[in-house]
């Protein structure tokens, strides 16, 4: 009984590390979006993060995209380090990375991009 419980205790412990834990924090009529909890770490001495942006309506066969962005909180911008589209089974595609030249997103009130960049830099 007891290699039971120890195997069950193996099984929950690797389930729940490889599975991300979407918190929503933003949603508007045709995104919702969402970051993982545990993702949060340093990248460059700025904050990063994976989300995943879930389109409302597929746009061109896509379902959303898994982002990592950081953030440089002093001067206010937005990057893309790396990025997963996902097809609308939920399959994810060929990913980008821009590890050694961040892709900037322009932060905008009130926009997607920056609702990001307020996770990022509370």
């Amino acid at each position: 009984m007891s290699r039971l419980v120890l195997a069950l205790a193996i099984i929950m412990t690797t389930c729940t590390t490889s599975f991300a834990e979407w918190q929503l924090y933003h949603q508007d009529s045709s995104i919702i979006a969402s970051y993982d909890y545990d993702s949060f770490a340093p990248f460059r001495g700025n904050p990063s993060a994976w989300v995943r942006w879930h389109y409302v309506s597929p746009r061109d066969g896509m379902g959303g995209m898994k982002v990592q962005f950081t953030a440089d909180c002093a001067a206010g911008k937005l990057y893309e380090i790396a990025s997963t589209p996902y097809d609308t089974e939920g399959n994810y595609l060929a990913s980008n990375q821009h590890f050694d030249a961040p892709k900037e997103y322009p932060v905008t009130s009130g926009s997607l991009n920056e609702a990001t960049y307020k996770l990022l830099c509370r």
